[in-house]
């Protein structure tokens, strides 16, 4: 069954607290807890990231973290960069015939911008034939830096609204959450 796993805000927009180097390895820290857990059981997995330092770190980190927890093999992960030619990349991610999606937006751009475009990118790949369960199990993950917590949620869609069940939460390091903390905007 064919699954979608998404961070469509991945975290935060960056705050200007951190330095590029702290940013990159925040999202080391961020995709190896993605890698091992959000894409466990599956076979291949098409990540789809925006081109940009936060998302394209978070990305290679989660694809480095699976490789790893999972067994190496050639084909088990491709990365596809957002584009503007939705129907272009839906075609190329949809032919390559993933297991799974895992969608990597929201590190420097606006909120509203990640949501118009994770929205146009679903369709996209529906209109592809991405014929799979798109919207039954959708995957994303929150942090709790004070707690020192990663959680890991499957979105239930009903009537109204969404629900964020949780099913499976990991500790951090208080590196990790320090560095969530300072990377999270003040307010």
């Amino acid at each position: 069954m064919k699954k979608l796993l998404s961070t469509a805000i991945v975290l935060a927009a960056i705050s200007g607290r951190l330095s590029i180097g702290e940013e990159a390895y925040l999202r080391a820290l961020t995709g190896r807890l993605v890698g091992k857990e959000l894409f466990r059981g599956y076979n291949k997995v098409a990540i789809i990231t925006y081109p940009d330092r936060v998302c394209e770190s978070i990305a290679a980190a989660a694809a480095v973290a699976y490789l790893e927890t999972f067994g190496y093999g050639p084909g088990k992960v491709m990365v596809f960069d957002y584009q503007e030619d939705l129907d272009a990349l839906a075609e190329k991610v949809v032919s390559w015939n993933p297991e799974a999606i895992y969608i990597a937006f929201g590190g420097e751009q606006r909120m509203a911008d990640v949501n118009n475009m994770t929205v146009k990118l679903l369709k996209a790949l529906m209109d592809k034939g991405f014929k799979g369960s798109l919207l039954k199990e959708v995957k994303v993950f929150t942090a709790d830096a004070n707690a020192k917590k990663f959680f890991f949620h499957i979105v239930k869609f009903k009537e109204g609204g969404v629900e964020l069940v949780k099913y499976k939460e990991e500790d951090i390091t208080d590196e990790h959450a320090q560095l969530l903390k300072l990377s999270l905007p003040p307010g």
